[in-house]
């Protein structure tokens, strides 16, 4: 690879990192959840819609994106059109805030355009970056995900802290800086020229079977991982571990979990072709086990670390697999499906876990000791089946 080249695809990396930044945007006002809920004489249920909304917009933005890709929409064109959504739907509280409907609308603007960027992320860089640099980039996107929900988090809740909820929301502007980077370094082409581009004309949309087994054991990885944030801080202040502040501090350390896995998602990748899903899912178990078992805030913040990582670790390693087991014209809409089918899984997670967690409470189970013994089972699941091994092989019989 000459300079020139090396350059232009370090520039399109930075670029493509940046977009992955939005991929917590929608979550930028939790800090204010309380504050809210007392303005408008809600509920936690009713405030929690603004960011459980969201979640279903993403899994439309999903199919959306992977269908506009899929007809060869240019690709810099729908992410500036994705973060400006972010933007809008994050600023156009500060002029208008009185009316809940309305920020809940704001809201799902905002998780339609996180959900294309969450999409448009993996399509770049299956699309924009040479094979040699796909594992590693999506092994950070998972870091800059981590960063940019610690920014919208962190910064949010400082910006209301500092005077009212109202506030919380200049942190949008924060996806105007994203904005303006993806324009300077994201190239205008489509794609780069790879060898499967020069293939007699199959411009035919491939979804084989791999695709969906990858979607099936995403959605139970974001079943397993919204455990956490559903119950963490009422889990924290029932079991007087700590108070609120505390209970908000272990969102950030799993963000810092994360961040820090996502650094080396690709080498976890290279040593474990056949078993880093797997890996995955005894890190959730391990980690849950722990909080579930050991009452103490110390644990609680090891566990919720382990699990930023177990995040890590599987969501940059699933839309590398999805790329290499489908050509080129079909990697968007995969991704697309991936990424739709993943999102019902952190949507439903209430859903599933906590009537399990009832059946089964009176023999001294919690929702954190089911969810770590049901993450261990999905373990041994995932190798006796074996899902990764079969996909890699797949991939090498092309």
């Amino acid at each position: 690879m000459n300079s020139a080249k090396r350059v232009s695809v370090s520039k399109t990396r930075i670029g493509i990192l940046a977009v992955s930044m939005i991929g917590m945007a929608s979550l930028a006002i939790t800090p204010s959840y309380a504050a809210i809920a007392k303005f408008f004489t809600l509920n936690n249920t009713s405030v929690q819609m603004l960011t459980s909304l969201p979640n279903l917009f993403m899994m439309l933005a999903g199919i959306i994106i992977g269908k506009l890709t899929a007809n060869k929409v240019n690709l810099k064109v729908l992410t500036l059109v994705s973060i400006c959504l972010v933007t809008i739907g994050g600023l156009l509280p500060l002029m208008l805030h009185t009316n809940f409907t309305f920020l809940l609308f704001c809201s799902c603007l905002v998780g339609l355009g996180q959900g294309a960027c969450t999409n448009l992320t993996q399509v770049l860089i299956a699309q924009l970056l040479p094979q040699s640099e796909r594992e590693s980039t999506m092994g950070l996107s998972t870091t800059f995900i981590n960063i940019g929900g610690m920014v919208f988090i962190m910064g949010g809740g400082q910006l209301a802290a500092s005077s009212s909820w109202i506030n919380n929301y200049w942190i949008y502007l924060f996806s105007l800086l994203i904005l303006l980077i993806v324009f300077l370094l994201l190239p205008f082409e489509n794609r780069t020229v790879s060898q499967n581009d020069t293939k007699a004309g199959n411009t035919k949309i491939h979804l084989n079977k791999f695709v969906f087994y990858s979607a099936f054991w995403a959605f139970l990885i974001m079943l397993l991982n919204n455990v956490l944030n559903n119950n963490i801080s009422l889990f924290v202040v029932r079991e007087n571990l700590g108070a609120t502040a505390q209970a908000a501090l272990t969102s950030t350390i799993s963000l810092v979990g994360g961040m820090i896995c996502g650094l080396f998602v690709g080498k976890i990748g290279k040593r474990l072709r056949y078993s880093s899903i797997a890996l995955s899912l005894c890190f959730y178990g391990i980690a849950y086990l722990l909080i579930g078992l050991f009452h103490s805030l110390l644990i609680v913040f090891i566990g919720s670390f382990i699990v930023g990582a177990a995040m890590s670790i599987a969501m940059g390693q699933f839309p590398y697999l999805i790329s290499l087991i489908v050509d080129d014209n079909s990697v968007s809409m995969a991704l697309g499906i991936y990424v739709a089918i993943y999102s019902v899984g952190g949507v439903v997670s209430p859903l599933i876990i906590n009537p399990l967690t009832s059946l089964v409470s009176h023999i001294g189970f919690n929702v954190f000791s089911l969810s770590g013994l049901l993450a261990l089972m999905l373990a041994v699941v995932c190798l006796v089946v074996k899902f990764q091994k079969n996909l890699v092989l797949a991939v090498k019989e092309q």
